[in-house]
């Protein structure tokens, strides 16, 4: 199929978010099927077993074997019949029938799908669902015992941790890249606030969209997504949907087409930015505003509460908060704990401060409050206020299709 036109967008600079898993990801490659050996005493040539962890020299620090296991289940992904053009990109099969997970961007203003699978064989896709705030979409075609990689539990992804990328850049073919763990919990310029991202410095180019990000062993950690693209040319700085965020996700996606998130109906900043509530010395989430009717007002939220912890989980940041509560479903009634007791956000708060426990029964966040990916309206669970960033920092991060 001929490669096809580069698609990219253009943001402004918004934050940054949560963490990610995956397994082992030290050097190592899986050990072999073993290895032959010959006693210089007798010439006798021996089988050595390797699968005891003992790979031969050449293969101790290859990649080859977790490649392998992967491989096979990314395909190639082109998209056109509307009115965006064509775009190319990847896919990662998820499940032996036919269930393709990939980036929503590929798709978006298009009605045809292509997908070719690594032996050859060829399928038009079926769109079943996507989640824009997170730029992922399922694709289903018409087979039955295909390769795949499984969604699977893993270890948040640590600074420093070895990942491997396989995708279909430029469409020359299956290609795999190496490079480590550069940051966690980012997020996309200009993209919603529940995504939850980690940058990689592993080469990431048009075409990789929707390929896979793996650990040395083989594990699926991720799906990578888009590339930053400075004015300088910058290189080095790639982001991927962890695989913790795609397990929370893409059963949604798969079973209703769409991600419900649980909703709390307030407006929400850091405290840190208000100095005399930094004198609390304490870390959590100032309430700015409460939404008439929503759930938290049912509950008894109130201005200026500060939120420090959903359930049993701490919540430090704007972020966390908005992930953690996101992360529910609407319908479950969790307990929000709040210190109730400040009287002005700008004046040395009151020494009379307590800590209150509320019961909430969390709603579906509305349409309108999700967020387009291109701006930044006023919205509920989300900073008051935000600064513009300096014109010195612009740049562009860019889906890499």
């Amino acid at each position: 199929m001929p490669a096809a036109t580069d698609t990219t967008s253009t943001a402004d600079a918004m934050g940054t978010t949560a963490g990610t898993p995956t397994g082992d990801t030290t050097s190592r490659a899986p050990a072999s099927a073993g290895d032959r050996t010959t006693d210089k005493a007798s010439g006798n040539t021996t089988k050595t077993d390797t699968a005891a962890g003992t790979a031969p020299e050449h293969r101790r620090h290859s990649y080859h074997d977790g490649i392998m296991r992967v491989a096979p289940a990314v395909v190639s992904l082109y998209a056109d019949g509307g009115d965006a053009g064509q775009s190319q990109g990847s896919g990662v099969i998820i499940d032996p029938s036919g269930i393709v997970l990939t980036n929503l961007h590929l798709l978006e203003g298009r009605e045809k799908i292509h997908i070719v699978l690594e032996d050859g064989r060829e399928f038009t896709g079926a769109r079943i669902g996507d989640d824009p705030e997170t730029d992922l979409a399922v694709v289903g075609i018409a087979a039955t015992d295909l390769p795949h990689v499984p969604l699977e539990d893993a270890r948040p992804l640590m600074v420093g941790d070895i990942v491997l990328t396989i995708g279909n850049p430029f469409g020359v073919g299956q290609t795999v890249t190496q490079g480590i763990v550069s940051a966690t919990q980012r997020r996309i310029a200009g993209g919603s606030a529940w995504q939850d991202f980690v940058q990689i410095d592993a080469p990431i180019n048009p075409g990789n969209s929707g390929g896979a990000l793996i650990d040395p062993d083989g594990v699926l950690v991720g799906i990578t997504t888009a590339v930053f693209r400075g004015s300088g040319g910058a290189e080095g700085i790639g982001y991927a949907i962890p695989a913790q965020l795609l397990a929370q996700v893409v059963p949604q996606i798969i079973e209703n087409g769409y991600v419900a998130r649980g909703w709390l109906g307030i407006g929400i900043d850091d405290i840190s930015i208000f100095p005399a509530l930094k004198a609390l010395g304490v870390e959590g989430v100032l309430v700015s505003s409460v939404r008439d009717g929503s759930p938290a007002n049912i509950a008894g939220l109130q201005p200026r509460d500060i939120v420090l912890r959903v359930g049993e989980k701490a919540v430090r940041t704007v972020n966390e908060l908005m992930l953690t509560v996101s992360a529910l479903p609407p319908g479950v009634t969790v307990k929000v704990s709040v210190l109730r007791g400040v009287a002005s956000v700008h004046q040395s708060p009151a020494r009379h401060l307590k800590e209150i426990d509320l019961k909430v029964k969390l709603g579906e966040r509305p349409s309108s409050q999700l967020l387009s990916p291109s701006t930044e309206p006023e919205r509920e669970d989300a900073p008051a206020t935000r600064a513009s960033p300096p014109a010195a920092r612009r740049r562009t991060e860019a889906p890499a299709e």
